[in-house]
């Protein structure tokens, strides 16, 4: 890499991709709780007939957080949704622009009140002992509504990583590391 920039610029962005790197895998860990569950469920309730009242409304928080939760991993590795239509075509200085204004833009003050709202929203539940409507079981809500401001913080902190990388790529006219286009 070109030295040009200060060494803790660099060191940012490495800890930020390493921490969403490592906060994405402790996160993917939990669809193997989610795949035990439903597989539980199926011989519950087609092998022995008793089905159970926990299974739909675990699988369902278990799915949201994680789907909410790995956002910020997705980022990191590039998985979210661009138009390549007419991208293809601009340069690596002006795609780095464009980058970098859509995050001050739109990343951040989205984010930002996403998570000012949701926090109050898990304040809430977790103040009022919110149970859950959907099932006899009836658990507390609140650990799933924190998954959503939660969210937002892991995505505000690599899109702090994103937006030094839309730095380098401005200044440099090229990418600061390659990413392959991931098809999910």
């Amino acid at each position: 890499m070109n030295g040009d920039f200060p060494p803790p610029f660099y060191s940012a962005i490495r800890r930020i991709d390493r921490f969403s790197d490592v906060t994405g895998k402790l996160i993917s860990l939990s669809m193997l709780y989610l795949v035990a569950t439903i597989t539980y469920e199926c011989f519950a309730r087609y092998l022995f007939n008793a089905p159970t009242v926990w299974v739909l409304e675990s699988s369902y928080m278990t799915n949201g957080s994680a789907f909410m939760l790995g956002c910020a991993y997705a980022l990191h590795k590039g998985a979210h949704v661009r138009t390549d239509m007419l991208w293809e075509g601009f340069s690596e200085r002006r795609k780095g622009w464009i980058d970098l204004v859509s995050y001050v833009v739109f990343f951040y003050p989205t984010l930002i009140t996403l998570m000012v709202i949701s926090i109050d929203d898990a304040w809430y539940s977790f103040q009022i002992h919110e149970l859950s409507e959907q099932t006899p079981w009836r658990p507390i809500m609140w650990p799933f509504r924190a998954a959503v401001p939660l969210a937002a913080l892991l995505l505000m902190i690599q899109g702090v990583s994103e937006a030094l990388k839309c730095l380098y790529q401005i200044r440099f006219g090229r990418e600061f590391e390659h990413r392959e286009k991931l098809e999910v």
